[in-house]
């Protein structure tokens, strides 16, 4: 089971993912490294059976 912690940015700076800001208010997520980055900039892992 992957969990995926998510929040609404305090403030504003840049995604280490793509490169691109992120702006306060805006969901972000914890990637695998444990960055904060845009939601859709983290990569979702299925576990298979």
């Amino acid at each position: 089971m992957v969990i995926i912690t998510l929040m609404k940015a305090r403030f504003d700076g840049k995604c280490k993912s793509c490169g691109d800001d992120i702006r306060k208010g805006k969901e972000i997520a914890k990637n695998a490294d444990d960055v904060w980055v845009h939601k859709h900039c983290v990569e979702e892992l299925v576990d298979l059976p």
